[in-house]
């Protein structure tokens, strides 16, 4: 369960967005090229991986690190991707519960927004597959939402069409007995 005391010291939450531009022939390839290289270089700067899309012209990465090395890890990772650098802020980041909720949704939703599928968890390049178990990934995601532990209560709050996260929604999280979405 996603906590009010993950947003304290030590731990920082960011979203990286990049322009990325799979070959399209070989999507899938390009999937796991990127998933590959993510998880090396989380690994290396001990980051957990929390979302991930990956869209026709950019991806998406919410991730946590419990040191100041965000923007170090965003060079590196981009490095191995050849990407060029678009800024000098990489990653924006996520201060709190409700900015990491909507962050979440957001990144998950992308590809329905794009008309590219109806649902979320039916888009095959999508770290939400592998966490429900419809795909197998080659990245370690960390499950702050434990979507395992109620895949339909998240996958309708995902999937469902409304602008942003109440603040009652948002209360229900925080009570340790129950994930309301």
């Amino acid at each position: 369960m996603l906590k009010y005391s993950e947003f304290k010291f030590p731990y920082k939450y960011f979203h990286l967005n990049f322009e990325f531009v799979p070959t399209g022939y070989f999507k899938q390839l390009d999937w796991e090229f990127l998933c590959v290289h993510l998880n090396t270089a989380a690994a290396e700067f001990n980051v957990q991986v929390q979302a991930l899309v990956m869209m026709d012209t950019h991806v998406h990465l919410l991730f946590r690190i419990s040191d100041s090395s965000e923007n170090f890890f965003s060079a590196a990772f981009l490095k191995k991707l050849d990407v060029s650098e678009l800024s000098e802020n990489f990653a924006e980041p996520i201060r709190h519960q409700t900015q990491y909720l909507n962050t979440y949704r957001y990144i998950y939703r992308n590809p329905i927004e794009a008309g590219l599928v109806l649902k979320c968890e039916d888009y095959p390049y999508s770290s939400l597959g592998g966490l429900i178990g419809r795909s197998v990934l080659k990245l370690n995601v960390f499950d702050r939402l434990e979507i395992i532990q109620n895949p339909m209560k998240i996958l309708n709050w995902l999937n469902k069409n409304d602008q942003a996260l109440k603040y009652s929604q948002l209360k229900d999280l925080r009570q340790p007995s129950s994930v309301s979405i």
